[in-house]
């Protein structure tokens, strides 16, 4: 006991700090119940000097257990033991075997956060807090930036009232779905595409046509085959930068000849831009919306590709004609993406950091890029690869009679992920193949993921397993 009363003993040369000494003794004296419900504690200034700590020590250790709700304070009588309910039993903790999580990650969507700069870290040092909620659409600087950004990069002309801010692609397509009436509707998806965008929009209501997509089969003339066998969609979800997962690009004729399609049909595009910013030799394509900024298409981009997948940030363009509705329900869901992360965006858009740092990466992942396709020639059972002039994945196509499903799972005992492209098809299976993503291995791994991959027995070739 100390001379106040309280049994509360400072080591001071323990490694734990006075302050969390002072928050733990007394939390341990009401769980004993040393201290009871309304004990007064002594002022901050006494605490203080009968512990020999500064009185800041003495009021952070007092704000801490009041926040945690050990105890209260009244204005101008003092501090008091709270009430609390008597303890639930602890939970029994999960414990991760080390094997949930793949040592080599060639999944979609795994990225390299080595890659972002020291300037972004940076940037989060000038973020402040706020006295209100952002606006539902967006901050008005990060929209401003983001119009700008997608005249500039992506040749979309638009303005920043346009642009509408979420929480991620999913939420995104959740707000168009309210806004645009697709319960009880039909929506077009590619085949083979977005599996997971597909089970959502049907969660929503709509009902899920199938678009057969291939790299030789004008994307525009399945949606006139659509249309002629009665089953005009009310909206289609397309990827045309980069198909995903097949990898190939809609080519410029196919993109007006979309375009002429949803005129006449009166079908809304939704324009997945989900990793346009990366292309390997090849000049940009314009962007659906581009090519006619009053079309029905909505523009979906996302900064997950580009910075970091945790932001959980994607916004849209969303033409004149539909932006009332989806302003709507983008209010009535509210502002779901934090104000500093926007703040933080709109500067790198407004500095041009955002630009440099694409620029840079795009070689990162050249680089990457071409030291898997290199590993993957000397795999006999690769017989082909597609998807090669853009994005972060490549799909592998496997010799006939290979079990891409068993390629998977023996990859995975290997300790490498990878994704097999029935996964992506409305009504697997179909010849074998493999996505494989080369944006969060660095060229080193990406090559031992390979001869992993290669060493498995369902690829058909044997090699000494690894160290």
């Amino acid at each position: 006991m100390n001379a106040l009363g309280l049994p509360i003993e400072l080591d001071r040369t323990a490694s734990t700090g006075l302050r969390q000494q002072i928050v733990e003794q007394v939390r341990g004296a009401v769980e004993r119940g040393v201290l009871l419900p309304d004990d007064p504690l002594p002022s901050t200034r006494a605490l203080a000097e009968a512990l020999a700590v500064s009185r800041t020590t003495a009021l952070e250790a007092y704000l801490e257990l009041e926040g945690d709700g050990w105890v209260y304070g009244v204005h101008g009588a003092g501090t008091f033991v709270a009430h609390r309910p008597a303890a639930a039993p602890a939970p029994t903790p999960v414990v991760l075997e080390p094997d949930d999580e793949p040592e080599l990650d060639l999944r979609a969507g795994t990225m390299d956060p080595g890659l972002v700069p020291d300037a972004w870290r940076a940037a989060w040092r000038a973020v402040s807090p706020r006295s209100f909620a952002p606006d539902p659409c967006g901050d008005p600087a990060l929209r401003s930036g983001l119009a700008a950004y997608l005249s500039s990069a992506r040749g979309l002309p638009c303005r920043p009232e346009e642009i509408v801010v979420c929480a991620g692609a999913s939420e995104a397509v959740t707000v168009l779905g309210l806004a645009l009436g697709w319960a009880g509707r039909a929506v077009a998806f590619e085949d083979p595409g977005y599996a997971d965008m597909r089970d959502l929009v049907v969660r929503l209501g709509a009902r899920h046509v199938p678009l057969p997509v291939d790299a030789a089969a004008p994307v525009a003339l399945a949606l006139e085959h659509l249309t002629a066998r009665g089953e005009t969609p009310a909206a289609v979800y397309l990827t045309p930068s980069h198909q995903f997962p097949l990898g190939h690009r809609l080519e410029e004729d196919d993109r007006r000849a979309v375009l002429a399609w949803a005129r006449r049909s009166g079908s809304v595009v939704v324009e997945d831009d989900y990793d346009g910013e990366f292309r390997f030799g090849v000049p940009p394509l314009p962007s659906l919306a581009g090519l006619d900024p009053d079309a029905p298409v909505v523009y979906l981009g996302t900064l997950s590709k580009v910075l970091d997948p945790s932001l959980r940030l994607a916004y849209l363009r969303v033409p004149p004609a539909l932006l009332p509705e989806v302003v709507h329900v983008r209010g009535l869901v509210g502002a779901t993406v934090s104000g500093q992360v926007q703040e933080v965006v709109a500067g790198w858009l407004a500095s041009g950091a955002l630009s440099r740092h694409i620029a840079r990466v795009r070689r990162v992942y050249a680089d990457r890029r071409a030291a898997l396709l290199r590993a993957l020639e000397e795999v006999p059972g690769v017989v082909g690869v597609r998807g090669i002039e853009a994005g972060l994945h490549v799909v592998a196509d496997l010799a006939p009679g290979i079990d891409a499903a068993a390629v998977v799972a023996q990859a995975r005992e290997r300790g490498v992920a990878v994704t097999s492209l029935d996964d992506f098809r409305s009504s697997p299976p179909g010849p074998p193949a493999l996505l494989l993503h080369h944006g969060g291995l660095d060229p080193q791994s990406l090559r031992e993921a390979v001869r992993r991959l290669a060493g498995c027995a369902a690829m058909g070739v044997r090699t000494s397993p690894p160290a």
